[in-house]
């Protein structure tokens, strides 16, 4: 590595603004980008040494964070150790909990409680990144949100598969393209799955299951060290009905069954127990006893239409993991 001496050379006089060295490919952002923050030096002495106010440093620090030359982010572990979180972790036997702070008045724009969750849950999923891992993806809002704030990191060991099939009805947010998306941003192998989430007959589902090419995908499947999902709620306004991946009459005999959420595929009831109608012979998803053996299950998602869902999804030990937000936390640890 060259020396601070010959990085910062420049044949300028000692006043007035510096050129920036040709190191830097004539780049005054990533100049006062490597001196802050690889080499340690305070914004005072950055000014003097590149002939500037120290308010123009501060510009220029903001700037690298706001172009991506900089990426700064809080340890989601440090958040995982909040007693809030232990307590839910307890009580439900989840493996860890990642709760999004409360966002307090006055402290920024914020943005949708799903793109905030997905925010924080890109983080999580970051800092859990190993060689080799075959993460499984399913579909839904707040997955596509943690696609998009993923940061670009080199995996090409890495596998990123569909766990269920596909619908155009649910394009903005549907399991081809938030697989699609964190693949990308992962520089990983993106698998999809090439078959309809919902077939018209059991018939059909049998057959396409036979097909050697959805075989084989499922068999990959099996070998996921990780799965992201997330959950909703059965009742008002739910992704179900509103992406086209059912109708209400469809919805409404699981709800007429007992069940209170989806994830991952799968209905439940408020104790965590599965329920099943004739749509499930229909849908091309994820064995539930291969999901469950996939180590690490993490769930992201939150809102108070979803505490329910949520609590019943735990009860029933779908996700090891859990990402969601304080409020939902709250109300989670109060039953």
């Amino acid at each position: 590595m060259a020396r601070k001496a010959d990085l910062i050379e420049t044949t300028e006089p000692r006043t007035g603004r510096r050129a920036v060295p040709a190191q830097f490919g004539m780049d005054e952002v990533l100049w006062a980008a490597w001196l802050y923050y690889e080499q340690g030096q305070k914004q005072d002495r950055i000014a003097e040494e590149l002939g500037i106010s120290r308010a123009s440093v501060f510009n220029l620090l903001q700037k690298a964070r706001d172009e991506g030359v900089v990426n700064i982010s809080i340890d989601p572990t440090r958040i995982a150790g909040m007693a809030l979180s232990l307590k839910i972790c307890a009580a439900t036997g989840l493996a860890e909990c990642y709760i999004l702070p409360r966002q307090r008045e006055g402290e920024g724009e914020g943005g949708s409680l799903h793109g905030q969750i997905g925010h924080l849950a890109a983080r999580v999923l970051e800092n859990r990144l190993r060689p080799e891992d075959t993460i499984g993806v399913a579909w839904g809002r707040t997955v596509l949100a943690l696609s998009q704030h993923l940061s670009a990191i080199a995996c090409p060991t890495v596998t990123v598969a569909q766990i269920t099939g596909s619908s155009a009805a649910t394009f903005d947010f549907s399991p081809v393209l938030c697989t699609s998306n964190i693949a990308a941003r992962l520089n990983a192998r993106a698998i999809n799955l090439h078959a309809p989430g919902v077939v018209s007959s059991p018939h059909v589902k049998e057959i396409l299951m036979h097909e050697p090419a959805i075989r084989d995908h499922f068999a990959l499947l099996r070998g996921c060290t990780k799965a992201v999902f997330g959950v909703t709620q059965l009742t008002g306004e739910t992704l179900l009905v509103q992406g086209g991946f059912m109708t209400e009459a469809e919805l409404a005999a699981y709800r007429d069954l007992g069940a209170v959420g989806f994830a991952a595929g799968y209905f439940f009831d408020a104790d965590g127990r599965i329920v099943h109608s004739e749509f499930d012979g229909r849908h091309i998803t994820m064995a539930l006893g291969d999901l469950l053996q996939v180590p690490e299950r993490i769930c992201i998602g939150g809102g108070p239409e979803k505490v329910e869902a949520i609590r019943a999804m735990l009860r029933g030990g779908l996700a090891s993991v859990l990402v969601t937000d304080e409020a939902t936390a709250l109300a989670l640890a109060a039953t």
